[in-house]
């Protein structure tokens, strides 16, 4: 899935309502967030992504792995 279509999915509400009923876990968002994070710092501090990644981890208290799994869920093809 790319970003701009979990985006869409969460600005209309819809990936809360699969959460809802149980079609989707929290890490749907946790990973999306995580996403966004990365991104963010990578295009507002110019750091590298391996750099943003490390930090990552830290501020959302996650093995570095998981982080690179965030991404690699997200990443436009």
């Amino acid at each position: 899935m790319n970003i701009k279509l979990a985006n869409t999915l969460f600005n209309d509400g819809i990936f809360s309502e699969l959460y809802k009923a149980g079609f989707i876990t929290a890490k749907v968002f946790t990973y999306r967030e995580i996403y966004l994070w990365v991104q963010a710092q990578v295009q507002t501090r110019s750091i590298s992504k391996n750099q943003a990644v490390l930090e990552a981890g830290g501020k959302f208290n996650r093995d570095e792995r998981t982080i690179w799994r965030a991404l690699n869920s997200f990443e436009e093809n």
